[in-house]
């Protein structure tokens, strides 16, 4: 039995979670050994979503673990203690860290195992994004100074250049392990859903969390814009949660095309009845919505950032510069005069993100990789 912690922000709707979710379901069995998984939260997220996942996940015969009932900032104070119990107690052979925030936490855990004199379980770290630490560089050096020959796993090109220039520009030597691993996700189902769908308009759904890298900022400016130029045309479904919370919700109370939902438990099981999916991010580690909405056939309007960019052709027709507003306009308007091969370009990029992103890969790579960790 092989005994793996994965370590996460917290239960809700993000790319890094999702994958952790998949890999605790999916990564069962390796070749000779059951492989058994915990889904580790830093901080606990009391909302429909994480209730509903929590559930979810219990009757996958997944455990869950929540590190800290406190906010996200007060958990960073307790969660190391609380994992340095949960490692003595459970003795994971990997911990599998996902994200910023929990590279944080196991650092601060790794130095009091150390100070200790306790071994620590072997450590993988996926990064999951293009941009490291880049409003807290210090609290960053921190966290990096505590790894060294842990086994990197980067989610595209991009989130591991960005993982080798955070350890140069740090003056840290670069593990030895690395490779890449893309992210992926399982065919989605067509289930029922609560979605709000305006059948004789042009049904757009922004799915994530309401923060900056998502460019849910500027995507609040462009719908008001859009609102003026294309009244009546398009409706936005507006998904998820976060810091811009309030923000959306003013622009719901004063717009009549846009609906706002909470997160929803597994969204890609209830995209398609979307004409189209939003991806304003400023960056991305590689953009799991983008490749969900695509095997959904659903086409994504996406800005042209690090990560989101490899989930797409490099010839994709819906993709614009996020400070380039006439861009996006233009992408509108050839929507609205139904300008675009709507069928050929669902056909296109299914195949394409069905070829590059094979579910079935990543799980094996995983799998064998938890399995020569355990040698």
């Amino acid at each position: 039995m092989i005994k793996i912690f994965h370590l996460i922000t917290s239960i809700q709707l993000g790319g890094a979670e999702i994958i952790a979710f998949n890999l605790a379901e999916h990564c069962r069995y390796g070749q000779s050994e059951e492989i058994e998984t915990v889904i580790v939260e830093l901080h606990k997220t009391e909302n429909t979503y994480s209730v509903e996942k929590k559930k979810e996940l219990a009757l996958k015969n997944i455990k869950t673990i929540s590190l800290s009932n406190d906010s996200k900032r007060l958990s960073l104070l307790v969660a190391p203690f609380r994992l340095a119990y949960y490692l003595l107690k459970v003795k994971p052979q990997i911990i599998h860290a996902q994200t910023d925030l929990p590279d944080f936490v196991l650092s601060v855990t790794l130095r009091m195992l150390s100070l200790s004199g306790v071994r620590a379980p072997q450590i993988i770290r996926t990064i999951q994004n293009t941009e490291l630490w880049p409003t807290h560089h210090k609290m960053g050096k921190f966290t990096e100074n505590a790894f060294s020959n842990e086994t990197i796993v980067a989610v595209s090109h991009a989130s591991l250049k960005a993982y080798k220039i955070l350890r140069l520009k740090n003056h840290l030597s670069l593990s030895p392990h690395q490779s890449i691993i893309y992210n992926a996700a399982p065919s989605p189902e067509k289930k029922e859903h609560k979605f709000k769908i305006h059948k004789e308009k042009i049904n757009i759904a922004f799915c994530g969390r309401f923060e900056h890298q998502k460019g849910i900022d500027i995507l609040i400016e462009r719908i008001k814009e859009i609102q003026i130029s294309f009244r009546d045309k398009f409706v936005f479904h507006i998904i998820g949660s976060g810091t811009y919370y309030q923000d959306v919700r003013k622009l719901v109370t004063t717009s009549t095309n846009v609906l706002m939902y909470d997160a929803v438990p597994n969204i890609a099981d209830k995209l398609y009845d979307f004409d189209y999916l939003i991806m304003p991010s400023r960056f991305e580690g590689l953009g799991i919505m983008s490749i969900e909405a695509s095997l959904s056939k659903v086409p994504v309007i996406a800005a042209i950032a690090p990560g989101l960019s490899e989930t797409l052709p490099p010839d994709w027709p819906l993709q614009f510069h996020l400070d380039n507003q006439e861009e996006l306009f233009s992408i509108f308007r050839k929507i609205d005069k139904k300008e675009y091969e709507l069928e050929a370009l669902k056909n296109n990029i299914y195949l394409f993100v069905s070829e590059k992103f094979s579910h079935k890969k990543m799980i094996d790579e995983y799998s064998k990789l938890y399995i020569k960790m355990n040698e």
